[in-house]
């Protein structure tokens, strides 16, 4: 079994980068599920460092959880493996499938194994980059999204337009990636973030200009990353409108910081609404 701080960064990954509509638990005995579910948010509060982590012998079990998208008859059910990812560690469930259905879930989850790397994560490489986009293509459910513009009535005359993006990452360490979106920030004029460490985020801004926050979005995902996700890119909703707390790019270490930072400008559900920082899945 890997160790334990190893299990819940993998845990961390998978769990805050689920979109809206996908759902984490763990399966587990109640005790255990406190216990775990207690370390996981220590960690997303970013005080990892400051709580004492069981070791293996002290916590032999493995962390079993299951993962679903609202609406779906199917989800899976995974244990963070020690090593390669093996057929034995994600199972397809279902509610009310025929045992057909079951066995080509199965074998769906014995495809997508093939094709993940012997990566440091890679249940989370298996579930982001393959299980879910194939859960997705057999959602006929459509929830089109009520945030993503202003109508007309909606608009301030005495309030910019604002337009935003957020991006989600593995992770983000590479000091090259970190000094090029600064300057990228300077240059095209657009403030935010970027949360460096495991979990990557990077936030950006802009009034009146939104073909510079894409420029910015599309010099970001140019980079070379092993998984870049864009949540959006949009207009800021007058709901959340909040004047710019600052006019530079900034850096932040953890998941608190980036909710504070948030939380000033009004538009910490921007995060919150992606499965980031919340502490209540």
């Amino acid at each position: 079994m890997c160790s334990v701080e190893h299990q819940l960064r993998e845990l961390q990954l998978i769990r805050c980068f689920l979109p809206p509509g996908e759902l984490f638990s763990f399966v587990f005995p109640p005790e255990d599920t406190v216990v775990w579910s207690s370390l996981l948010d220590a960690l997303d509060n970013g005080v990892d460092g400051e709580i004492e982590l069981p070791t293996k012998e002290d916590f032999p079990c493995s962390a079993k959880f299951s993962v679903r998208v609202c609406g779906l008859p199917v989800w899976f059910e995974a244990q963070v493996p020690e090593g390669p990812v093996q057929c034995s560690d994600v199972l397809a469930r279902g509610e009310n499938i025929s045992r057909y259905q079951q066995e080509r879930w199965q074998s769906i989850v014995s495809e997508s194994i093939a094709e993940v790397r012997d990566g440091e994560f890679s249940m989370y490489e298996l579930l982001s980059l393959h299980l879910f986009p194939r859960l997705h293509e057999h959602n006929d459910d459509k929830h089109p999204s009520t945030s993503a513009g202003l109508a007309p009535s909606e608009i301030h005359s005495h309030h910019p337009e604002i337009f935003h993006a957020l991006l989600t990452s593995l992770h983000l360490v590479s000091a090259t990636k970190r000094k090029l979106m600064e300057g990228w920030s300077s240059e095209l004029r657009v403030t935010g973030f970027a949360k460096v460490g495991y979990l990557g985020l990077i936030y950006a801004e802009r009034e009146t200009r939104k073909e510079n926050v894409e420029e910015f979005v599309k010099n970001v995902k140019a980079m070379n990353w092993l998984a870049i996700r864009v949540r959006f890119v949009k207009q800021l909703a007058a709901s959340v409108w909040a004047a710019n707390t600052g006019d530079e790019w900034v850096e932040a270490q953890k998941i608190s910081e980036v909710l504070e930072l948030m939380r000033k400008k009004g538009r910490e559900l921007c995060i919150i609404n992606h499965g980031i920082g919340n502490s209540s899945t």
